[in-house]
């Protein structure tokens, strides 16, 4: 890869993509439909450039009022004209025909603004103008555009230059994509039922650089956009063989073979009313007594609902949210978005410093994805690997339909963790029996087959069949 000097663009997250920005110099096409956020894009490479890195920026719009930018701007807490008054910025709205003559006069006004402010970098926006000046006449246009680009690179500038797309339209299929360094498309993209839009970017196209592929969710915060790329996580450090994490469920840590791998990701899976929020909550408490913080994401029920069901084992998770022991993250799945969730995750697992998490439900949380089983797949593993990579043993909690024979929800889950545990419950005559039963273990052993549970005013109880020698516990 080229060792050319990389210009931040000032859009958190974006960097990341592009492995530090763009290379210094290059031009960079910003493509997208109405209302997808091309301009605050640009606008951001220029706001962050100049408070971030000290460069001074130029805005040259052929659609927009000045007035009409510095309002967009404002929206964000990016006070332009402040800048302008600094000589940190112009903003000028022309037509492409002066910005070509301007480029033509090596002593026009516009080298006197680069000269005199130091600018290094510049927007262009409303390239569509500059398809209009040139006609229907194709080889016209890239003519045109290909002179522009070469007369800013010749005066030391990194570009940003959006263009409207239409709907239909092929990504980065555009002369003006061929002719950019680089090609950066923004979607506002109705979701399947047509109830929300997603926003999302993609780089199409890096000359000179490499990039993460794909699109990426991002949103408009109060500063400006931030961009939640899909990146792999760091792999987990081997930890020592004998390190185990007792689960708190008596008789489980016995079936486990002496507790759960630590780090690990373990599939608690059942149909409604098994036990599987209770067996989480008891995971959580057994690992703040032991001095091992914990994180709890609720995509379903409230944090209220749950802390009653905790208070009634006697389980306070207010005291442990006080000392900092428990953690509880309520982001409800109706709204969520995985890809921004998944950053949150990685955010919370660091501050907390989580040795255990507990996810309820994962199948809530795949909720985006679950037409997609590729993408459920993809998700998962990502969500396993960050984790992990946190040092942590999370328990993912799936729901299946009542009667059913599936392992998990969406039929991806249990190839990709290091142990499942089943609850199922069965009906015997006017009465239901709970069970458990450990169903993989990756890389140790477990105690095989169903065994009755029991859930009792102090949590769960698991009564396995013992080995010679060992006492038996009766329900």
């Amino acid at each position: 890869m080229t060792s050319r000097e990389r210009v931040p663009t000032g859009i958190d997250g974006l960097d990341l993509i592009l492995g530090g920005g763009v290379l210094r110099g290059h031009c960079v096409l910003v493509e997208g439909t109405p209302g997808s956020g091309k301009t605050t894009f640009g606008l951001q490479f220029i706001h962050g450039g100049i408070l971030r890195h000290g460069e001074a920026g130029l805005v040259v719009t052929f659609e927009q009022s000045p007035e009409q930018i510095y309002r967009d701007a404002a929206n964000f807490g990016w006070d332009i004209p402040a800048l302008e008054a600094e000589n940190r910025v112009r903003v000028v709205c022309t037509s492409p025909e002066v910005l070509r003559d301007q480029l033509r006069r090596p002593e026009g006004l516009l080298d006197g603004w680069i000269r005199d402010l130091g600018v290094r970098r510049m927007l262009i926006d409303g390239f569509s103008q500059l398809e209009v000046l040139a006609g229907e006449n194709l080889a016209e246009q890239r003519a045109l555009f290909l002179g522009l680009l070469n007369a800013l690179k010749q005066r030391g500038l990194t570009v940003f230059v959006t263009r409207e797309a239409s709907e239909g339209e092929a990504e980065g299929g555009s002369f003006a994509g061929f002719i950019s360094d680089a090609v950066v498309r923004v979607t506002n993209i109705a979701e399947r039922w047509g109830e929300r839009r997603s926003r999302y970017v993609e780089v199409l196209k890096t000359r000179g650089q490499e990039h993460v592929s794909g699109r990426h969710a991002f949103r408009f915060g109060p500063d400006g956009i931030r961009v939640f790329p899909i990146l792999a996580p760091p792999e987990a450090a081997n930890p020592p063989a004998e390190d185990l994490a007792p689960t708190g469920v008596s008789g489980l840590d016995h079936l486990l073979g002496g507790g759960a791998p630590r780090p690990a990701s373990i599939l608690v899976s059942g149909e409604t009313g098994t036990g599987k929020t209770i067996l989480g909550l008891q995971f959580l408490r057994e690992g703040a007594r032991r001095g091992e913080p914990g994180l709890l994401f609720l995509y379903q029920e409230t944090p209220a609902q749950v802390a009653r069901v905790a208070a009634s084992f006697g389980w306070d998770l207010a005291r442990l949210a006080a000392e900092g022991r428990l953690r509880t993250v309520y982001a409800p799945f109706a709204g969520l978005s995985l890809s921004e969730h998944l950053w949150s995750v990685a955010a919370a697992a660091r501050e907390v410093g989580a040795r255990r998490i507990v996810f309820d439900s994962l199948s809530a949380m795949l909720h985006e994805v679950s037409a997609q089983p590729t993408l459920a797949r993809e998700r998962t593993d990502h969500l396993i690997r960050l984790t992990k990579a946190a040092g942590a043993t999370a328990l993912f909690i799936a729901e299946v339909p009542a009667g059913s024979a599936q392992i998990s929800t969406y039929g991806v889950e249990e190839s990709l963790v290091d142990a499942v545990v089943l609850l199922r419950a069965t009906r015997e005559g006017a009465r239901r029996r709970r069970g458990i039963e450990v169903h993989k273990m990756r890389g140790a052993g477990h105690v095989m087959g169903e065994h009755r549970i029991r859930i009792t005013p102090a949590g769960i109880k698991v009564f396995y069949r013992p080995t010679r020698g060992e006492e038996r516990d009766e329900p």
